[in-house]
């Protein structure tokens, strides 16, 4: 994929590069024009007309060199990303001034390599000023047109004849039709002043454009604060939230241990099969209660329980909203039991499926939960075909605070904790665009947890 799309690009490259190349090919009335309008020039003794030949012949040489500067930065861009680089410099420039060679030998022309070179030297100076952003190629595109154009005036300056500038034949002809109509007085006055002009023009776009970029960045960095000082604020209420749950959880036990005691002073009292039987189930509800709360309040307490039933609470505590969603779970059967804190293990499960449904938010998918026996324990594999997560960041995930979305980042970290406390392991696995698996292994019931369970 990443060599198809290099070769798409290197063909749009070498595709501007021959466009500029073969434009005086194509664009003969438009030369022809040019030498015409040179020669009545000098008939007519119309420097006006003088003129608007050199504009036009500037605006020849904008849209030949164009192509021929914009094929070479999409060609040196193949090799090196980074355009501050020695590398994308080193090759735009040989690119770009190989291209020039080649146009002098294809037309017979002697255009000079030393304006070649100046533009190229302003144009990578300010490149790196131009934001690294959506619209960066038209950014530089537009830069690029107001340096090409303002430079080109040097090649009409006479003065500047002397230092290499202005060889080719179209350059010659116009500054020696000036020199004819007035000594140079009017091409050494206008160029220069339309170098400046535009000039100028190029380096103020250039640097309304830095300025803006940095001030986007300074808003999105705002923003990026803000949000975070939101996050953290939720999640101290989150703890304070969590302290006082884990207050009133405590609080339970006390009605729960009185109502425990007077369900049996009842059982004593009433004797009959009927009453027995609610008294039974009554305090099996109790006793179900009692572990709950002790689930929640002390992470060592752990119960055997079944696969099947551990996976049935983390479903049923799931929301699934997104119809383009599927949840597929499949469990593997007769599973041995798992001796766990239910609460905490199912609420880590949970942490873990509920990412990969949000991973497919918007997009649709399926995220599929599988159980089965390996390696003395059960593997609890949860996979799903989502954005998948980049590789940089499979170590920093399981970081406390760390988060690739706008969260606080305290959910894998969770899960890594509470596998741990249960003798197991995590991992994850990920492609980015095409899945993200998570594999949680949690080990079965030992025989010495069996014999702790029969004591009590």
């Amino acid at each position: 994929m990443y060599d198809d799309r290099r070769i798409a690009i290197g063909a749009v490259g070498a595709f501007l590069l021959l466009i500029g190349l073969l434009l005086p090919t194509y664009t003969t009335d438009w030369t022809s024009w040019l030498y015409e309008n040179i020669e009545w020039s000098l008939q007519s003794n119309d420097s006006g007309r003088l003129m608007i030949t050199a504009l036009s012949y500037i605006s020849w040489y904008l849209m030949t060199f164009l192509f021929i500067y914009l094929g070479g930065m999409v060609l040196a861009n193949i090799f090196a990303r980074d355009h501050s680089s020695l590398l994308y410099q080193g090759l735009f420039v040989l690119i770009v001034l190989g291209s020039v060679y080649a146009f002098n030998e294809l037309y017979n022309e002697h255009y000079s390599y030393l304006i070649h070179l100046l533009v190229l030297s302003i144009l990578l100076f300010l490149q790196n000023f131009i934001p690294q952003q959506k619209y960066f190629y038209i950014m530089y595109i537009v830069i690029l047109a107001f340096i090409l154009f303002s430079v080109q005036w040097l090649n009409l300056i006479p003065g500047m004849t002397k230092f290499g500038f202005g060889s080719d034949d179209f350059a010659v002809s116009i500054k020696l039709a000036d020199e004819y109509l007035t000594d140079h007085i009017l091409f050494n006055t206008l160029s220069t002043i339309l170098f400046g002009v535009f000039f100028v023009i190029a380096i103020i776009v250039t640097t309304i454009l830095h300025l803006y970029s940095k001030q986007v960045m300074i808003s999105r960095q705002f923003q990026e604060q803000t949000q975070e000082l939101k996050e953290t604020r939720g999640a101290l209420i989150e703890t304070n939230v969590y302290k006082e749950i884990h207050s009133l959880v405590h609080d339970l036990k006390t009605p729960l241990v009185t109502v425990e005691g007077l369900l049996s002073l009842l059982a004593m009292k009433i004797q009959d099969t009927k009453s027995q039987a609610y008294f039974h189930k009554i305090n099996g509800s109790i006793e179900k209660m009692k572990d709950m709360v002790s689930e929640i309040l002390y992470e060592e307490t752990k119960r055997a329980l079944h696969v099947q039933e551990l996976i049935n609470y983390v479903v049923s505590h799931i929301s699934l909203d997104d119809p383009n969603i599927d949840l597929k779970v499949k469990v593997e059967d007769d599973l041995p039991m798992v001796r766990v804190n239910k609460i905490r293990m199912s609420r880590a499960i949970s942490n873990v499926v509920e990412n990969a449904i949000l991973s497919l938010q918007g997009e649709g998918g399926e995220v599929n939960v599988r159980c089965q026996e390996s390696d003395e324990g059960v593997l609890i594999t949860v996979q799903d075909d989502g954005m998948g997560i980049d590789a940089a960041y499979l170590e920093d995930i399981w970081e406390e605070g760390f988060s690739t979305k706008d969260s606080s980042g305290i959910g894998l970290p969770f899960v890594k904790n509470v596998i741990h406390q249960h003798g197991g392991t995590v991992q994850i696995e990920s492609e980015p665009q095409v899945y993200t698996r998570v594999d949680m292994f949690i080990p079965f019931q030992s025989k010495e947890d069996n014999k702790d369970d029969s004591r009590h």
